[in-house]
């Protein structure tokens, strides 16, 4: 094995791990930064149906795992009641 292809094979390896880590956070582009995320977008999340968002948001937020987040998510959304329907 020369010392040419051990750098080819290391910069692949690279090129794949951050193709790999960008695909998996292009799904939380429209989530509130967890350092700037409040209790309102919290209740923005549930009111609009999004309590898997708000359960990511909740644990980045508070630093909980993911059955306390989605219990207290759960919680929130019985406080503010039903959504409101179609007409």
């Amino acid at each position: 094995m020369t010392l040419t292809s051990v750098i080819a094979g290391a910069a692949v390896a690279v090129l794949i791990f951050l193709v790999l880590r960008a695909s998996s956070r292009s799904g939380d582009s429209d989530l509130p930064d967890a350092d700037l995320a409040t209790e309102a977008d919290l209740r923005t999340l549930i009111m609009a149906g999004r309590k898997i968002d708000a359960i990511k948001v909740y644990r980045r937020l508070h630093r909980v795992d993911l059955k306390a987040a989605k219990d207290a998510v759960e919680r929130m959304a019985d406080e503010l009641g039903p959504l409101p329907g179609p007409k």
